[in-house]
């Protein structure tokens, strides 16, 4: 089913940001879980009432005679215990728990959108680095061509050049199989049917190491919805002692007796009273409700502790990640590769001027190092940025 606004064959080029606002409008499970808020509001504004009262009405007729009694009644269930507070508390912290939820699947989804965002725009820097290397393949082979021409190199080495260019070309179509498959894990969390053209614009920035390491896991939805999921459970706790006191109930009833009184004969006599019963708490204590309800505390407890341990865990290994990625960009941006380009670009131009010692095996030995180097800080980049959202998301920001 596509999500509302979302036509078939829909087709849209879209930045990073832009889809993540696309999904986090689009996604069908976020709409559903959304939903869960509402069910929530629904108990809660059921929460907290006192039962219906009861209309009772009572006939006793005389099968001998003309004799019989009626009686009315009205009773009101009610509360010995703050049950009707405790019941409006717990409900209003399971709304709390429902929405913390519905954020952290809303983060999940960003995250995910944003993983599979860098990988993309990564693939398409990896397709432009093959493309240039085609292209620059291409000219060596016409090159080479030239100079056998002349008779100053041999017609092997331009087809070792066109073979290079041709297995570069292999690269191309197996990079686009991997765009493929990112843009249909993409479509489903933007929403968007399974016959839509996609297409991410942009490039990966540069490496920003964040100023702070500081982790303010309060920040977490998952750890805000493990905390509300505590303060439920604690409100629970007092509800299931309270409850172990049923309601009572008091009332108003009114009579008619009519009987036999000789030798008047039928008489009618009227009475109005008041009921009003206690159920006393011999048999049910509600001892079990309410050791579960303890142990339901301390199990949530326990999570939001796994929840923190989880996310300085994953926040610290997340910025190691990072630091390491930075380093491996800056040696490979600012040294190596320099380097190897100078050291390609001498190799390529004594190739071209048939200069002696000059041989094509250098030539393709020194570019191949310089594509392993841009390709590794190509990695590096992307390295660095899949550690960053997982960053972001681990300090919640």
């Amino acid at each position: 089913m596509l999500a509302a606004g979302v036509p078939a064959g829909w087709a849209e080029t879209l930045t990073l940001d832009a889809a993540v606002s696309r999904a986090l409008n689009h996604n069908p499970e976020i709409a559903a879980a959304r939903f869960a808020v509402e069910e929530a509001r629904g108990r809660l504004l059921q929460s907290g009432r006192l039962t219906n009262p009861e209309l009772e009405s009572e006939l006793k007729p005389n099968v001998r005679g003309r004799e019989f009694s009626f009686g009315v009644g009205f009773m009101q269930r009610f509360p010995l215990t703050g049950r009707l507070r405790l019941e409006k508390l717990v409900s209003r912290a399971e709304v709390s728990a429902a929405e913390a939820e519905v954020r952290a699947a809303e983060w999940r989804l960003v995250m995910s959108v944003r993983q599979t965002g860098v990988k993309l725009l990564s693939l398409e820097q990896s397709r432009a680095l093959k493309a240039r290397q085609i292209a620059n393949s291409t000219e060596l082979a016409k090159s080479a061509a030239e100079l056998a021409k002349r008779a100053e190199g041999s017609e092997a080495e331009a087809a070792q050049f066109e073979l290079e260019a041709q297995q570069l070309s292999l690269d191309v179509l197996q990079i686009d199989s991997d765009k493929a498959s990112l843009t249909g894990e993409l479509r489903p969390l933007l929403g968007v049917a399974g016959d839509g053209e996609l297409e991410l614009t942009g490039t990966l920035p540069e490496v920003a190491l964040p100023k702070s390491a500081v982790v303010d896991v309060a920040q977490r939805a998952d750890y805000q919805a493990a905390q509300a999921h505590v303060e439920a459970a604690r409100q629970g706790v007092d509800l299931a002692k309270a409850n172990k006191w049923a309601d009572a109930s008091a009332g108003i009833a009114a009579e008619v007796d009519r009987s036999e009184d000789a030798p008047d004969g039928l008489g009618t006599d009227g009475f109005i009273g008041f009921k009003f019963s206690i159920p006393l708490p011999w048999w049910n204590k509600n001892e079990g409700k309410i050791k579960e309800a303890e142990a339901t505390v301390q199990r949530t407890q326990k999570e939001a502790e796994v929840v923190a341990l989880k996310v300085r865990t994953e926040a610290s290994a997340a910025l190691s990640e990072m630091k390491a990625a930075a380093r491996i960009l800056s040696q490979t941006t600012d040294t190596l590769l320099p380097k190897a380009k100078e050291i390609e670009e001498k190799l390529n131009g004594f190739y071209k001027q048939a200069q002696p010692g000059a041989q094509l095996s250098d030539v393709l030995r020194a570019r191949e190092k310089r594509l392993a180097l841009e390709q590794a800080r190509l990695d590096a980049l992307r390295s660095y940025h899949l550690a960053r959202i997982r960053y972001a998301a681990a300090t919640g920001r």
